[in-house]
């Protein structure tokens, strides 16, 4: 039985969330009131991933994607680290490609068929 694309992305990344350390709680100093996520609610440059996906769909991917590779968004996206300025359609960041290739890579293995 195939999944669907996004589930079978999604499914490959939560493996290593099992392997994870909970983080340590520590008190935060006084936090200074954050901008809000400029996260656009239409999506724009997607290339891999279907242009009809929908927002909460897309965040999870990325959200594995970041948990799994251990970074945050800014490291593919032209974006601050909170998210408040900068574009996530912009291909400028060579690491914005490398994620599509491991992408298309694993898309191409969940059609493949399986072998006797």
């Amino acid at each position: 039985m195939k999944l669907p694309y996004v589930a079978a992305l999604s499914l490959f990344l939560c493996f290593h969330l099992a392997a994870q350390k909970p983080a340590e709680s520590s008190q935060a100093p006084a936090a200074v009131p954050a901008k809000p996520p400029n996260i656009p609610d239409h999506f724009t440059n997607l290339t891999v991933l279907p242009t009809i996906i929908a927002k909460p769909e897309l965040m999870g991917v990325m959200k594995q994607f970041a948990v799994t590779m251990k970074v945050r968004c800014s490291y593919c996206h032209t974006v601050s680290d909170d998210l408040s300025e900068g574009s996530f359609a912009s291909d400028e960041k060579p690491t914005k490609e490398e994620a599509r290739k491991l992408m298309r890579l694993i898309h191409q293995a969940t059609l493949a068929p399986a072998k006797p």
